[in-house]
């Protein structure tokens, strides 16, 4: 027990500290609807989207030194993406559905506007970067159907980067409710054949910050 004391009290005391400084937690999650921006030969392709999702754990911190309301936040995501890709080929019909997995880390800027003691209105913005996980996709060549691994050869490449931008309110200084997009400025496709393929995604989703 007195051991135990003044372990609770650097705890309590680093707890403090934090919150004096601006710095919170959270739990956030979201729908996705991600697509892929495809070019080839001069021509561009919109592929069916794919509805998935992302979720995990985000910190925030007050930059007062810029201007009351402004802060930065990160977040660490489990984020599920890909779309659906057809064609005809010689007459024949082909498509191939993406089912990507990535570590997702957006770094935003973002700035709160106090709208009472209630609610608050927020807008961010900045990178985010990817990393593969995991992933398989479900290929059909007109008379047969595998599952090849997301990154594999022939695949999608494993990082992937781009910019985000982000709004929503926030409710009682915990609950938030947003809406976000994201460009991918990187090629991620792995021999293409002179084309690229570039993310995209919407996504609609909700946070709880401690």
């Amino acid at each position: 027990m007195k051991k135990f004391l003044p372990l609770l009290s650097l705890i309590l005391l680093f707890t403090a500290t934090t919150r004096a400084q601006g710095l919170r937690y959270g739990i956030t999650g979201a729908i996705n609807f991600s697509n892929y921006a495809v070019e080839a030969g001069g021509i561009s392709y919109d592929p069916e989207s794919r509805i998935g999702f992302k979720a995990g754990f985000r910190m925030e911190l007050d930059a007062p030194f810029i201007y009351d309301g402004f802060y930065f936040d990160m977040e660490a995501l489990l984020s599920s993406r890909g779309a659906k890709v057809e064609q005809v080929v010689e007459g024949q019909y082909m498509s191939n559905t993406l089912r990507p997995y990535y570590l997702e880390i957006p770094i935003h800027i973002g700035y709160r506007y106090n709208l009472g003691s209630t609610f608050n209105l927020f807008a961010s913005f900045g990178p985010y970067f990817g990393v593969g996980l995991f992933g398989k996709n479900k290929f059909f060549d007109g008379e047969n159907t595998t599952k090849p691994d997301s990154f594999s050869s022939s695949g999608l490449k494993r990082f992937d980067f781009g910019l985000g931008v982000r709004g929503g309110v926030e409710m009682f200084n915990h609950y938030r409710i947003y809406l976000g997009y994201d460009w991918g400025v990187l090629d991620i496709a792995k021999g293409f054949n002179g084309g690229t393929v570039n993310s995209r995604n919407f996504y609609v989703g909700a946070a709880y910050m401690f």
